[in-house]
């Protein structure tokens, strides 16, 4: 375990950043894109699972990373 003391104003900054660019871009542009690519064509029952279950993963994969750089004091 790293050390828990305190981080930077400029590092903090970063991973804020890191942290809202992930989320955004994994949990919100990423299945709407495949929504209206990749799956434009299929039943909306599938589209929508599809969908949700791309989210789904990508917010708990986001969550875990989030749990795991707290753990190792990146964050």
């Amino acid at each position: 375990m790293r050390n828990r003391g305190r981080i930077s104003h400029g590092r903090a900054a970063l991973s804020a950043i890191a942290i809202f660019v992930y989320f955004a871009v994994f949990t919100a542009w990423l299945p709407s894109y495949v929504l209206r690519t990749a799956l434009s064509s299929a039943p909306k029952n599938v589209a929508d699972l599809v969908t949700v279950g791309i989210w789904g993963a990508t917010l708990l994969a986001g969550l875990w990373g989030l749990r795991k750089a707290q753990e190792e004091g990146w964050i």
